[in-house]
Order: C-alpha cells, then structure tokens, then sequence
C-alpha cells in the first residue's frame, strides 16, 4: 500500500530546528543545552511513527470495534491514500459500499492523488465496494441520510475557520442515517467537535484517547476537561 506523511511540512520544520539546535549545543559542551534538540528530534520521530504506522493501528483497532455490518454503505471523508476506505472495504460485499471523497492536497498528505489511492483500492483486490471521488467535504455531493457511517479521520481538522469545520460536521450528519454512526479521528479541535455535535443532540458522544500511536495528536489536541 501506497502512504503518504501527514502535514509534511511539521515533521520538516521539526527536524530543521534539531539541526539548528544542535550547532550551539555541540559547541557549548553542555550537555543540558541538547534538551531542546533532541526534543525536536524525538516530536520528528513521534511525527513519523504516527503517520506511516501508528495511525493505521489506530483505525484497524476502530473498525474492528464497530463490527461493520457488511452491507453497510460507508462516507470516507478525506480519504487521503485510503487507510480507513482500504480497512471498512476489507469488511463489506455487495450491496456495502465504501466512499472515499477528499480534494487531494498534498499539504495535508504527501503524495496526495486520486490516482494513487485508486491503485491502492486496485491493489487491495476492493474496486466492487469501495469508490472515490473528488468533493469538498463542506459540501457533500450526497442526498440525506444516505449513509449508515460517516468516518473522518485526520480531515476535518484541517478545515478552517471553525465556521467551515461546523459546517463539514453538519454535512457529515445531514448524510448520516437516523441510526448512523459518525466517527472522528483527530489531533486538533476534539472539545469543539464534542460540544457541536452534543448541541446537535447526538446520541452517546464519547472522545477516547489514542494512546501511544496517536502520541503526536495527544500532544496537539485542544484541552477538554470533559473528554
């Protein structure tokens, strides 16, 4: 399978400032003067380790849990090169289907296609149930109710200003079935997704941590007493 780094210029900028770091701290001889850089290292490497591996645990521990249904009709959003798309396909047959829709960025993902994510669909043996599509995820090319889950995973955070995340999280219920599920995996804004979507009168809103694999995330994350 094809992966791409996510935000790939954080992990750059991480790395810059180790090595900027490390000049004065080599030629200081102090060893407390190599906190700061290998702390950017170590926030690289998290970086890293999250995007090509972690994240993956993540979502194969999450669609496990859910025990998809498998004619369930699924929304990707931002599918990016398809880590959740390619985990709920390997769930579903005929008539299930999986969406994956995004605007392909590559500030958001390296490497970021439509072509690349359709081979990884082509390569995964999944084409009978799994589509994707160009569409912005604010304005959702889909009738109501039109879909038993929603995923949005690493995605919405990346919509700005908050104005346009609501908005993409009231799309995501609008094409939501009365008894879906809408399921976010995120780094940033997690307090603001749970207080719109209570407002909203969602049933059972619950934020879990991601523990180690979702480290860098963790570390982003909005401060939220409540989670």
């Amino acid at each position: 399978m094809k992966k791409g780094l996510d935000a790939p210029l954080v992990p750059i900028i991480f790395t810059v400032c180790w090595l900027v770091g490390m000049i004065p701290a080599w030629n200081s001889h102090q060893l407390y003067n190599f906190l700061f850089p290998v702390l950017m290292l170590v926030l690289a490497a998290i970086f890293v380790h999250t995007s090509y591996w972690g994240k993956y645990a993540i979502i194969r521990q999450t669609v496990a849990a859910l025990k998809i249904p498998q004619n369930s009709q699924v929304l990707d959003l931002g599918t990016g090169h398809g880590a959740v798309l390619l985990a709920v396909a390997g769930k579903l047959q005929r008539p299930g289907k999986v969406v994956g829709i995004d605007l392909w960025k590559s500030a958001d993902q390296s490497s970021n296609s439509l072509i690349a994510t359709q081979q990884n669909i082509e390569a995964a043996g999944v084409s009978n149930v799994a589509e994707i599509k160009t569409a912005d995820m604010t304005k959702l090319p889909f009738d109501d109710e039109s879909f038993d889950y929603v995923f949005a995973s690493l995605a919405i955070h990346n919509v700005k200003p908050r104005a346009q995340r609501e908005l993409a999280l009231r799309e995501a219920l609008r094409v939501l079935k009365p008894d879906g599920y809408l399921v976010i995996i995120d780094l940033e804004h997690v307090g603001e997704f749970k207080r719109y979507l209570n407002e909203q009168n969602c049933r059972q809103v619950s934020v879990k941590r991601a523990g180690f694999n979702g480290l860098w995330g963790w570390l982003a994350a909005d401060p939220d007493p409540g989670c």
